[in-house]
């Protein structure tokens, strides 16, 4: 394969140097404005204790607002486990850990204890197993369906800084651009760690299934500590609280399965409850 990378020559090269050595150009009295706060998650510490042939790894966050400085004591149960705070990773090997041992860690800031982290049990299969709620399938246009489980993302829906998992439904009729034919309808849920499902948004006969159709965002994006769910919806959609968007009636397929006309909304839903807090055409 020919490449078309070009090595530089030793007078770009002198010049790039030089400016780098340079630095930024100031002029005299000028000052740099401080950068804006950046938005970031509340998170808690993430403990995860994983059983291995050697014991118990543990890993837990080093959270985007501790200093490099920041050492941790990790306990299993009310026992104290390293001699010196652990200063040059974010886990631990607890060679004497069993399938029943609790583990909290402690950051020392200061050479000051903080509180503890919610605890953390061991892992049962050296995963985690999310149960899912399948939702029924039907039949539209004399086709049967089914559900399965299709793209995901996470984000801290309800500000407890822990994750939470919204799961796109696809059944099993859906389409690509290309296919003709009708399918069942997309089904965002919205799942705790442990599987209680938080809400559950229909969106609807106007938006059709298939790879190219849902996009989903999961973000702040109020910065209020709890994630938000924007995606494309239509006239049917039914958002997490049983409110219905635009016409519950309206039926824009046609009789081949393409959704070519009616209005195209998108609409921002609540993180924590499913309910659509703004639509716009």
């Amino acid at each position: 394969m020919r490449s078309w990378f070009r090595k530089p020559s030793r007078l770009t090269t002198l010049v790039i140097s030089s400016l780098l050595l340079a630095g930024p150009f100031l002029e005299i009295g000028q000052t740099t404005a401080a950068a804006a706060p950046r938005q970031m998650e509340l998170l808690s510490r993430g403990v995860v204790a994983v059983k291995l042939t050697a014991g118990v790894l543990v890993s837990w966050r080093l959270l985007g607002t501790e200093a490099s400085s920041v050492s941790f004591n990790l306990y299993r149960g009310s026992t104290k486990l390293n001699t010196t705070p652990i200063t040059s990773k974010t886990n631990y090997l607890d060679t004497t850990g069993t399938i029943s041992s609790t583990y909290t860690v402690r950051a020392v800031v200061g050479g000051v204890e903080q509180s503890a982290s919610p605890s953390a049990s061991v892992l049962a299969n050296n995963y985690l197993d999310v149960p899912l709620q399948q939702p029924a399938g039907g039949a539209v246009n004399g086709s049967a369906y089914t559900y399965n489980a299709n793209d995901a993302s996470i984000g801290d829906l309800d500000g407890d800084g822990e994750y939470e998992i919204v799961l796109k439904w696809d059944p099993s009729n859906s389409k690509d651009n290309s296919q003709s034919g009708y399918t069942g309808n997309v089904i965002l849920d919205a799942y705790e760690l442990n599987g209680t499902r938080k809400w559950r948004i229909d969106l609807g006969k106007n938006i059709r299934a298939g790879a190219h159709y849902t996009q989903f965002l999961v973000y702040d994006f109020d910065g209020d500590g709890k994630a938000e769910i924007v995606c494309k919806t239509a006239d049917g959609t039914v958002d997490g609280t049983g409110i219905t968007i635009g016409s519950a009636t309206a039926d824009y397929r046609n009789s081949s399965g393409y959704v070519l006309t009616g209005p195209e909304f998108l609409t921002v839903f609540s993180g924590d409850t499913g309910a659509a807090l703004t639509t716009t055409n």
